[in-house]
């Protein structure tokens, strides 16, 4: 057992078992799940509905749905009951989830496809939830921003070595796109994913309060700290995950597009694709490593508005270019800008709540992820409709929409992360000072 000594406002420390254990999980599942779930499966359901875009919509709307429906209640098991015990049964969840997978894609049945969906959906739901609750635990308050963006780099390196090992497959399988090819290399992604739970078996719950600094009775106190800051520190993570959700519903009707977008308007044979792909997820790393040190010079905020809006410009530059050289380039931008701001959103919300609230905000965060899922019938609709580029403009004009919604956090959040004590303590503690006073409003008002 590893011992951990606070020490002031800091913890002196071991690294935490959970911390690299969650590095190789995600490095594994993120390589498993570029080559299972991302552009070839969509064009195996694209191929396999006679060329609809509306049906690989649906089908991602299916497993959306599903964790919006499952996602709240896990958070609130995450923040009662074990999170490691949890997490083990989610690798029992995930080996059915794989094993459902592979028949329905063997045997070309709609039916175990939708089933697989379904069981993934609730996989994903609990798995997130609780996972990145248990891994914030297990990090120091002031770290949370440079772990959170590690593991997002971890991720988007994995996701890319997904693409690379899949062009491989079908240079080796066949370079055409043919439903038995589809077939090989899909299993052979949703296999790898039985290694990558196996990081799930061995986590260890945190006590509460390990990584937290002590109160500082000068600046912690309740008692010293008015309503007004309490409730603009409180309003915090609604504005993040506000802005998280309108930004989905944005990505949804596009993102899951790209790769048929490529396949239909430019004739992109699978091996291009793959190549694209990998390249793609490798400027996701090296923009979300990118946008961490610019966010320990100016401020996660104001990082995460700049990239933002680099992303939507991007965005709105690809709907109207027609050079494949230029639409290839711009199309890594704007995916490298956009994606690079996610850990840290993550670590803002994980500062500003306490860490028996971290599984309810999580699957909260995940919610606002899977809207995206939703929104891609409408994308489907549009694009068979219209064109992909006339959704393209739809959604950069609801990625602007989000960006200035973030404007408020730039008078909310500080700019150095490790200079700020424990908010959610303080939170918590101010709010329990105001409810014990005889003027605190009756509960039954919330």
């Amino acid at each position: 057992m590893t011992t951990y000594t606070i020490i002031g406002s800091s913890v002196a420390e071991t690294q935490h078992p959970n911390l690299n254990k969650m590095i190789w999980f995600c490095g594994i599942y993120g390589l498993a799940a570029a080559i299972a779930q991302m552009g070839i499966f969509d064009t195996y359901l694209y191929m396999r509905s006679n060329d609809s875009n509306s049906a690989v919509g649906l089908a991602e709307s299916v497993s959306g749905i599903t964790q919006v429906l499952v996602v709240l209640p896990a958070g609130y098991i995450a923040d009662r009951f074990s999170r490691s015990k949890i997490l083990r049964y989610c690798m029992i969840l995930a080996f059915i989830f794989v094993g459902i997978s592979i028949y329905g894609i063997y045997f070309d049945s709609i039916h175990y496809i939708y089933l697989s969906l379904i069981l993934g959906g609730i996989y994903n739901a609990i798995q997130n939830s609780t996972s990145f609750a248990l891994f914030s635990d297990s990090i120091p308050q002031g770290d949370r921003a440079s772990w959170m963006s590690k593991v997002a780099v971890i991720t988007q390196i994995s996701m890319g070595v997904g693409p690379l090992l899949g062009y491989f497959l079908f240079k080796y399988f066949g370079d055409v796109w043919d439903i038995s090819v589809l077939h090989t290399i899909l299993i052979i992604g949703f296999l790898l994913m039985i290694p990558a739970n196996m990081f799930l078996a061995n986590w260890s719950d945190i006590p509460k309060g390990t990584f937290s600094p002590p109160v500082n009775p000068d600046i912690d106190s309740p008692l010293l700290v008015s309503p007004t800051k309490v409730v603009s520190a409180s309003i915090v993570p609604y504005i993040v995950c506000m802005n998280d959700v309108i930004t989905c519903i944005g990505a949804g009707m596009t993102v899951k597009f790209f790769p048929l977008f490529f396949k239909n308007d430019y004739g992109f044979d699978p091996t291009h694709l793959q190549l694209l792909f990998t390249v793609y997820c490798f400027a996701f790393a090296l923009f979300t490593w990118a946008c961490e040190k610019v966010a320990s010079k100016i401020g996660r905020v104001q990082s995460s508005m700049i990239f933002s809006l680099c992303g939507v410009l991007c965005l709105f530059s690809l709907a109207y270019l027609e050079s494949l050289p230029l639409v290839v380039v711009v199309f890594i931008l704007r995916g490298a800008f956009q994606n690079a701001i996610y850990p840290i959103d993550r670590s803002i919300i994980m500062d500003f709540v306490p860490s028996d609230q971290r599984g309810r905000w999580n699957s909260i965060e995940s919610i606002s992820a899977m809207t995206w899922s939703g929104s891609a019938v409408i994308g489907g609709y549009l694009m068979d409709s219209h064109d992909y580029r006339y959704t393209f403009v739809i959604t950069g004009w609801i990625y602007l929409v989000a960006c200035c919604l973030r404007t408020p956090l730039l008078f909310l959040v500080p700019k150095q992360e490790k200079f700020f004590t424990d908010i959610p303590k303080v939170i918590s503690q101010a709010h329990e000072a105001m409810m014990a006073s005889p003027l605190a409003p009756s509960p039954k008002a919330y």
